[in-house]
């Protein structure tokens, strides 16, 4: 598999977004931190949640060809199972249904990197430090809120184990914890 370091370099050879590259970094520390919570490999799913949107740029007009593209160019540089998540976290389109809970992990930090990030933006000063988990818990229940963002997707996390609350609460502190190198 490949290293975190090399993990960074596809992305800079292959994003050119910073909003972009922010939220696959914001992913790969929600997942890092789940995968400690839930004893997992945590490098592994850090790896996962860093290169889950490497394609995302080249197939955002092409929604059925994401996730498809970011397994092609991962092939053989990590392992099975990282594939079939990458896939998986855009079944909708792959037909590569959620199994595994670091598919089902990968899908709820998806959707809840964008509504931490959000809830961040309303803060007085627009810091991610000045939210707390009851804000991101009432952003959540507002359905008038980050409209686009799938609370379904959010809810993944009970499948691992997980309540709504002690995810939001964990996704909250992993993108703080990485807040300066994010530019929240």
């Amino acid at each position: 598999m490949i290293s975190r370091e090399r993990a960074v370099d596809i992305i800079d050879e292959r994003v050119d977004t910073k909003n972009l590259k922010s939220h696959m970094f914001a992913v790969a520390q929600i997942m890092k931190r789940l995968a400690e919570e839930m004893e997992k490999d945590e490098e592994k799913w850090e790896i996962l949640g860093l290169v889950h949107d490497v394609d995302y740029e080249q197939t955002k007009d092409d929604p059925e060809n994401h996730a498809l593209k970011s397994a092609e160019m991962m092939e053989g540089k990590v392992p099975e199972d990282v594939i079939r998540a990458i896939k998986a976290h855009n079944c909708k389109h792959t037909g590569v249904e959620p199994k595994k809970d670091m598919e089902h992990a990968l899908i709820a930090a998806d959707a809840v990197s964008g509504l931490v990030v959000a809830t961040a933006l309303v803060m007085p000063n627009s810091k991610v430090k000045e939210a707390r988990p009851e804000s991101v818990k009432k952003k959540f229940d507002d359905s008038s809120f980050a409209k686009n963002i799938d609370r379904d997707k959010i809810l993944s996390c009970e499948k691992i184990g997980l309540s709504k609350d002690d995810f939001l609460e964990l996704a909250l502190r992993a993108i703080q914890d990485i807040d300066e190198e994010l530019g929240l």
